[in-house]
Formats: structure tokens, C-alpha cells, sequence
């Protein structure tokens, strides 16, 4: 095993969780900003009562001054001092309305656990007290605060329970309050009459979907919401909602803009139209939702609302191509600034203006982000520093080192693309100080040791530079999956805030290594440390970029052995060698790490955009060779081998490798690497080639000796279409099912109507299956959700919903294979390339077989067939029995099917053995 390997493991044994979470607090602070259960953001006292000394509603009364100033520190401390006052007279209700107001200072203070705990505390009090209305409020409360910690699933349990849930799961989206449980807050509010309180519950229920990413059904709760508002005159539940619909539509655009970029990459100008297109219409949506709360709140004359509605239509209006309404909102914004009390709220006001001045200069810049190393153009950093600057002096005024944390490294940044490095470090440091006061801000912490060590790199001190970023790599592993499950929104940050921490670092370490020199730990241990600490970054990378796709931590982390004596990987009697890519900066590097830990790194100098264009030009070739009538032009195979492969012949060679494990990075991973040709012969013809998305998701302990191998195979031969989408029949499907029960005697098959989820479900709850072939169209797409297989009856079937299927069927079995055929993976598109990488660990099974494209499902039958015969024989693996499955191919005497497209997209994923 890989000595990387072991060390890396221990990063991925069962962590705590920091649930504060950068990105979705910060979210929360500029975006939603409203109490949904309060009509007023101020707390609430009890009366008082007469007394020569302070008495304790004279405490309450002077914490909801200094709450109002800001001071939430010292409105905490008064209202402890009440409570304890109060705890000791056994007077509930006074209890109850202190501890509200703690809950409510937690929350502003951004200490979301511990206003949990007061929320659940006065809930308690409330059943108590036999006040079922202020127990559904406060059950609204703890599911605002579940949310704020990227716990959706707990929030809307709080809000409508779990009737609501499990019809969610099912697939329905339309928000019924009925459906609620009577103990949820909804089912509460709607039991007692409590009209305001149902409106706080669908507008936190509306909130919670929509930051879950579950925008349909967001929009259908924000809308009853604004229903209810408006039937109560209630212009702050109106506007609430109102802003909810517009962040809803707003992200709707954002990311329809985004996914136009990618389809600009790959070269799909069509898609790339028509996602604009609806890019377009989901901003204008925003737009008028937008404008229509800041309307009410100019009404009102409600200052911080007035604000935030501008703060919200500054990025709306750029995007609707406006730069004059951009500048004037943020203009206006920032006359209004020096109004608002020196709070929390003003902080993240100013920070936000600083961080959409790009906006105000042009219809082409991008904002700025605190998440990223983005500069701001020369001419607006004087206002940038100057808004930093006031948020900085609020912040250490009232005590905030979370808000301080932001704005002081915000600053460093500003300093950093000016070159003023010594300035820069000097605000960083203090941002990395205040974030880490008591370990209340990790998810800022890491932003700042990158920083760190980005200005550290730049003036050429690369040894301090790389502790700073294996130190932001440390922060950043403790709160990665809050960052990148919380909010499935931020997956299409994830480029921007999390990705480029594992690049740079694994850059920097190799930067330390020589190239084209075979190395180990014997003949130069500072070498041979800094290619290991490079591979872990980049293990580590590819995890990450698993865990935001498919928004689910859980299951990377079970296929992750958590005893560091036992081995990951098996290289079977030290025949194995391992190919990790890893693209950066205009260029690839290939790192080949043989059985006795020798290791040796060879660089491909391209630009980026050029080796996609290489990559995806081979892969279109290989596709087309399918239907062209001349042979297949062998010229790209052997230009991509001479690359990637022909370097490390010698290595290769000497150490008598059989088998060869690619690691790939970006559109690697959409290339069949058994198709590159050496001049004589294809790859395949000399190695069994597999793929694996990271070593360390390879399965553990190796699997148990192949017997009596039984598969259940399901298949659709019929012309189905799925959502306006149209799949044509696949003949010879039902000669793949009959070929698959004649090599495995036992199998069991279901065909066309037989295929259905529910047939699925009742087959592995009835057998044991070691292996499911699934012979149906399929795509791997740049989203989960568009990540399918069509069934039988013509519907969608997730490999989330298979996996709760292998998961639902009991027992601790494990599926060793999961075969798909007939599936295709988008061409030129990186991200839909990673559900085809994590297609096994997300299924539940050691392993997959999938194709990259569709081919002729008669010469699928053939190979499947001669796969599964020769995997019956113990003693092949499974990426020796796709091999010579693909080798009988090359050599078929029918010249056609003899082209790498019959053959070549074949890709086995996971474990090898």
C-alpha cells in the first residue's frame, strides 16, 4: 500500500462536525435577515416589579437596551443574571420570555448551537405551561436554527414532520399543509387558528428547501406564505416572503448562468443559448420580487430593510444587463450605511457592499468573493478599504470577533493584490486571530490560512507557504462537508472556495520534486515527502469534489476504512502500479507510484483549454469510429499514450506491472485509457486498466473468493420517453439478460414492465445478489438529479434511490458489481464525469462497470457475456476478465466491431480485484 496512503487515512475516521458555517451564515446575515416569528427583531421583557436594588426585570430591561445597541455580549450576561433570579422564584413564564431573548443574542451572535439549546430549553417551559401556540413558535425557531447549521432534514421535521417528509421522498412537491403531522409547527399553527405563526412556518419551510436546493418546492411554501401575509395586511411577513421568492429565482439564474459556462467549454452552443435564455427569465422573476419587498420596506420606512432589498438588487440588475440601476442601488446603499446601528447586521452590510463593487464598474465583471482569491480592480480597492475598514471598527466595537474575522481578512485581501505584503499578512493574521477565538469560526479560518499562505508563496518563501496551506487543509477537513452538503447551492462554489486550497498546495509540493526521475524514500526522503504530501492533497481533492456532487457525505465516508492497521489497497503480489493526473496551471502532471513505493512524475506543458480540446477530440474520434466506414485513425491514441504513458515504459517494465490504476483528474476521467495505442498495440492488450475516483475509496477488506455468482439483471428493450426525452428501443437487450443467466446459473432477470422500483426493491429484499446489471439508457449528468436510468415503466431511477434500494434490502451485504450498459456521460463536461467516477461508492458496491457511451446493445450482449464467463474463474480479477472481454474484440475477425468504439468505453470503477 502507498505509504500516502496510510497516512491519509486517518484524516477520514468520524469527525465532529462545525456547524457554522462561513457560506450559509453569511447568507443568512445579507439575504434573509428577518425573524420570521418576531415583528420585531428587539427582545422581550417581563414587567417589572418594585425593588430598592437592580431587580431581575430591571436586568432584562437594561439587556434589551444593549441588545438593541448591538452589545449582545452584555445583554447576555444581564439576562443570565435574571434567569437565575427568576430559575430560583419557580416563575415559568418569566423563564421563558428570558430565555427567548438568549436564544435570540446566540443567533445574532452567530453562536447557532448554543441558541439551540435555549430554543429547545424554552420549548420544554412552553409544554410546561400548557402554551401549544408558543410551542409550534418556538418549534419554527429551532428549524431556523437547524437550517442555519445546514440541517435541513431536522428543520423540516420541526416544521411539518414526518408525514410531510416521507411524501417528499416520494416525490411530491406541491406543500399541502395537511400533510404536516399536528405535532410540527405548521400542523400546530394550523390546529390553533395561529395564522402568524403558520406564515413564519411555510416562510422557514420555504427557506430550508430552498437552501437545500429543493427550489420547487421552496417556491411553493414561500408562496403560501406571501398568501397568508397578505390576507393579514402583515407588510413584514409580506416582504419576507417576497425576498425568499427573489433568492430563490436569483440562485435559479446563477446557476443556469453557470451551467451555460460549462456548456460554452464543451462547445454546446445550443444548450449554452438556452440556458442563458432561462437564466434571463429566472432574473427577471427575481427582479420584480426583489423590488416589490423594497418597495414595502421604503413604505414602512423600515431602514435595515430598505438596505437589504438594495443589497438584493444590486446583483439582479447587473445581471439584467442595467449597470445605471446597479450603481444607483449601491450608491444608495451606501448613503444609508452610517444610518444603521453600530451591529452585526452593519458588519456583513458593509462587507457586502465591498464585495459587489465590482459590479458598479461593468456589465462584465463578476463580484467579488470572500471565498476566493478574486482581486478588485485598482480603482474601486479605495472604497473597498474604506467599507472594510468602518466594518472592522464596528466589529471590534461591539465585540464580534466572527464579524471581525471577515472583515479584517477581506482587508488582507485587498492588500494582497496590491502587493503590500507585509500589510497583508498583518490584517490576515488578525482575521486568523479572531476566527479563531474559541474555535467559533473554523469555516473563516481556513480562508485566512490560505491566504496566508498564498502571500507567503508570493514572496518566494514556498516552506512557510506550505504550512500555511496544510494548516487551512486541517481547518478545512474538520467543517468540508458542512461547507459542501449544507447548502447544494454552494456546490457551484466549490471552484471557487474549496477546490483551489488542494490545488495549490499539491502545486507547491510538486514544484519541490524533480521530474522524469524515478525517486524513493531510500535515495532522497525530502523528495519522496513532498510527492507524498502532493498525493494526499489530491486524494484529498477528489473526495471532496465526490462529496459536493452528490451532496452526501455519508456514503464516502462508510466506503473509508476507519482502523488504520488494516490495508487499502491490495496491489495483488505487487503487480499494480497507479497513475494519479492532476491539472494545473497549464499543465499535467502524471505521477506513477509502483509496489515498492518508487515513485517518479512526469509534466505534459498545455494550457488548459488545449488539453481539454486534446481530450475531448479523442474521445469524439473513438465515438464516431462506430459509424465511420474507413478504419479508425490510430494518431490521437498514440499522440495521447506518447503523453500520458510512454514515459514510464521503463518503470512499467522493470517492475513487471500487470495491472494499471488510473486516478484521473477533470476530463481524464471521460477517456477510456485502454484505448491509447503504443504504435503495436492498445493498452488494454498489455495491462488489465481500471479506474478508481481515490485509492482510499477502494473497497475494505478485499473481497471474499468468487462463488456461485448470482446477478439479478434488469433491462429495458422498448422506446421509452422519460420527462420529454426520447430513448429508442435496444434490441438486443434481452439477448444481454439470456446471456447473463446462461454464464451465472441462478440469476434472475426483469425485463421491460417487470423493471420497475418497486420490482427492484421486493428482488434484493427477497435474494442475495453479488452482482446487478442494469442493461437501460442511462446518463451521467452535471447534476445529481440528472444522474438516471430509465426503468421499465418509463420513469427516472437515481443511483441515490438505487443505493437506498441495495441499502433497504438488509443484512451488512454488499454488492461486489454494479453493471450499467447503455449509459453515456456528457462529452467536454468535468463536472458530469464525476457520477461516473462516483458512481460505485454512491451505489453501495465495491465496484461498477459502466459505459462512457451508448453503443450497439448486440455487441454489448457479446462482450457482457464473455466478461461474466470469464469472471466465473477465481483467479482473474475483474479488470482481468473486462480485459480479456475486450481483448476478444480487437481480435474478432469482423474488422468493425474490432474498433476501439465497440469496446473501448467499457470502464471498470472502484475496486479491481
Amino acid at each position: 500500500m502507498p505509504q500516502y496512503l496510510r497516512r491519509f487515512k486517518l484524516r477520514f475516521k468520524l469527525r465532529s462536525i462545525f456547524c457554522i458555517l462561513f457560506l450559509t451564515s453569511l447568507t443568512f446575515c445579507l439575504w434573509l435577515g428577518h425573524d420570521w416569528t418576531q415583528e420585531s427583531s428587539h427582545a422581550v421583557e417581563p414587567r417589572a416589579e418594585a425593588s430598592n436594588r437592580p431587580s431581575a426585570s430591571q436586568r432584562v430591561q437594561q439587556g434589551v437596551i444593549e441588545y438593541q445597541m448591538g452589545n449582545f455580549q452584555a445583554a447576555i450576561a444581564l439576562w443570565e443574571t435574571a434567569l437565575d433570579s427568576y430559575e430560583t422564584s419557580g416563575n415559568l413564564t418569566h423563564q421563558a420570555i428570558v430565555i427567548e431573548n438568549l436564544a435570540r443574542a446566540h443567533r445574532a451572535l452567530g453562536n447557532a448551537d448554543a441558541a439551540l439549546h435555549r430554543w429547545e430549553q424554552v420549548t420544554r417551559i412552553y409544554e410546561q405551561l400548557g402554551n401549544v401556540e408558543k410551542v409550534g413558535r418556538m418549534l419554527t425557531e429551532q428549524a431556523q436554527t437547524y437550517t442555519s447549521l445546514g440541517q435541513y432534514r431536522q428543520a423540516i421535521a420541526r416544521l411539518c414532520s414526518v408525514a410531510f417528509t416521507a411524501a417528499e421522498e416520494e416525490g411530491e412537491v406541491d406543500v399541502h399543509p395537511s400533510s404536516c403531522l399536528p405535532t410540527s409547527a405548521l400542523g400546530i399553527a394550523l390546529a390553533n387558528n395561529d395564522v402568524r405563526g403558520a406564515a413564519a412556518a411555510l416562510g422557514s419551510l420555504g427557506e430550508a428547501y430552498r437552501l437545500q436546493g429543493d427550489y420547487t418546492i421552496a417556491i411553493g411554501a414561500l408562496q403560501q406564505s406571501r398568501a397568508i401575509a397578505e390576507t393579514l395586511d402583515n407588510s413584514t411577513y409580506w416582504a419576507a416572503a417576497l425576498n425568499g421568492l427573489g433568492s430563490v429565482y436569483a440562485r435559479q439564474s446563477q446557476i443556469s448562468d453557470r451551467l451555460a459556462e460549462d456548456a460554452d467549454e464543451r462547445g454546446d452552443m445550443a444548450d449554452a443559448g438556452r440556458l442563458r435564455s432561462e437564466a434571463l427569465e429566472a432574473n427577471a422573476n427575481a427582479l420584480i420580487h426583489f423590488q416589490q419587498a423594497y418597495n414595502i420596506a421604503k413604505e414602512d420606512n423600515n431602514l435595515r430593510d430598505q438596505i437589504q432589498g438594495m443589497l438584493n438588487l444590486i446583483p439582479a440588475y447587473h445581471r439584467s444587463g442595467s449597470l445605471s440601476d446597479t450603481q444607483a442601488f449601491h450608491s444608495g446603499a451606501i448613503a444609508l450605511l452610517p444610518q444603521l446601528p453600530n451591529t452585526r447586521d452593519k458588519v456583513y452590510t458593509a462587507i457586502d457592499l465591498a464585495t459587489l463593487l465590482p459590479l458598479t464598474q461593468s456589465l462584465d465583471a463578476r463580484r467579488g468573493s470572500l471565498s476566493s482569491a478574486t482581486c478588485l480592480a485598482p480603482e474601486i480597492r479605495p472604497d473597498a478599504q474604506a467599507l472594510l475598514g468602518e466594518a472592522m471598527t464596528v466589529a471590534q466595537q461591539i465585540g464580534d470577533n466572527r464579524a471581525l474575522s471577515f472583515a479584517a481578512g477581506k482587508l488582507g485581501q485587498v492588500y494582497e493584490c496590491e502587493e503590500l505584503y507585509e500589510d497583508a499578512l498583518t490584517f490576515t493574521h488578525a482575521a486568523e486571530l479572531a476566527a479563531d477565538q474559541e474555535m467559533r469560526s473554523p469555516d473563516s479560518l481556513y480562508l485566512w490560512q490560505w491566504q496566508t499562505g498564498r502571500i507567503l508563496n508570493r514572496q518566494n518563501e514556498p516552506e512557510k507557504a506550505i504550512l500555511a496551506y496544510e494548516e487551512a487543509i486541517s481547518t478545512l477537513e474538520k467543517i468540508r462537508s458542512d461547507i459542501l452538503i449544507s447548502d447544494r447551492d454552494i456546490q457551484f462554489d466549490f471552484r471557487d472556495a474549496v477546490e483551489p486550497v488542494y490545488r495549490e498546495l499539491a502545486k507547491l509540493r510538486l514544484a519541490q520534486a524533480p521530474v522524469s526521475e524515478t525517486v524513493t524514500a531510500q535515495d532522497n526522503q525530502e523528495t519522496t515527502q513532498n510527492i507524498t504530501s502532493a498525493l494526499i492533497a489530491i486524494d484529498s481533492l477528489k473526495l471532496a469534489e465526490l462529496q459536493n456532487y452528490f451532496g452526501d457525505e455519508c456514503l464516502i465516508l462508510a466506503s473509508i476504512d476507519p482502523d488504520e492497521s488494516k490495508t487499502v489497497v491490495d496491489t495483488r503480489d505487487d503487480r499494480t502500479g497507479v497513475f494519479s493526473t492532476f491539472i494545473s496551471d497549464n499543465q499535467t502532471s502524471m505521477i506513477l507510484t509502483l509496489p515498492n513505493q518508487q515513485q517518479r512524475i512526469e509534466v505534459w506543458e498545455q494550457s488548459d483549454h488545449e488539453i481539454n480540446q486534446i481530450v475531448t477530440s479523442f474521445r469524439l474520434g473513438l465515438e464516431e469510429s462506430l459509424y465511420r466506414l474507413e478504419d479508425y485513425d490510430l494518431t490521437q491514441s498514440q499522440d495521447l499514450y506518447d503523453r500520458l504513458i510512454r514515459p514510464f515504459v521503463p518503470d512499467l517494465e522493470r517492475f513487471e506491472i500487470e495491472t494499471l490504476v488510473f486516478v484521473q483528474d477533470g476530463l481524464f476521467r471521460s477517456i477510456p485509457m485502454a484505448a491509447l495505442h503504443d504504435g503495436e498495440q492498445y493498452l488494454i492488450e498489455r495491462y488489465a486498466i481500471a479506474t478508481t475516483p481515490s485509492l482510499l475509496l477502494t473497497s475494505v477488506p478485499p473481497p471474499p473468493r468468487r462463488r456461485n455468482l448470482k446477478a439479478l439483471a434488469l433491462g429495458l428493450s422498448a422506446s421509452a420517453v422519460v420527462d420529454g426525452q426520447e430513448f429508442r428501443a435496444l434490441s438486443g437487450v434481452p439477448q444481454e439478460l439470456s446471456s447473463i443467466k446462461e454464464q451465472l446459473p441462478g440469476s434472475q432477470s426483469l425485463l421491460n414492465e417487470e423493471f420497475t422500483s418497486d420490482r427492484l426493491r421486493q428482488a434484493l429484499r427477497e435474494e442475495d445478489f453479488s452482482i446487478i446489471h442494469l442493461a437501460t439508457h442511462g446518463e451521467f449528468g452535471a447534476e445529481p438529479e440528472n444522474t438516471f436510468l430509465v426503468t421499465g415503466d418509463q420513469q427516472k431511477l437515481t443511483i441515490r434511490q438505487l443505493e437506498e434500494a441495495i441499502r433497504q434490502a438488509g443484512g451488512t451485504r454488499q454488492v461486489d458489481l454494479l453493471t450499467l450498459t447503455a449509459c453515456k456521460t456528457g462529452v467536454g463536461d468535468s463536472r458530469s464525469t464525476l457520477g461516473l467516477a462516483g458512481v460505485a461508492v454512491q451505489a453501495g458496491s465495491r465496484s461498477a462497470i459502466a459505459s462512457l457511451w451508448s453503443i450497439s446493445d448486440e455487441s454489448t450482449a457479446q462482450l457482457m457475456s464473455k466478461f461474466y464467463g470469464e469472471l466465473r474463474n477465481p483467479t482473474n480479477s475483474k479488470a482481468e476478465a473486462l480485459g480479456i472481454a475486450q481483448r476478444s474484440f480487437i481480435h474478432n475477425e469482423d474488422r468493425f466491431l474490432s474498433r476501439p468504439g465497440f469496446w473501448a468505453p467499457f470502464t471498470l470503477i472502484g475496486d479491481w480485484r
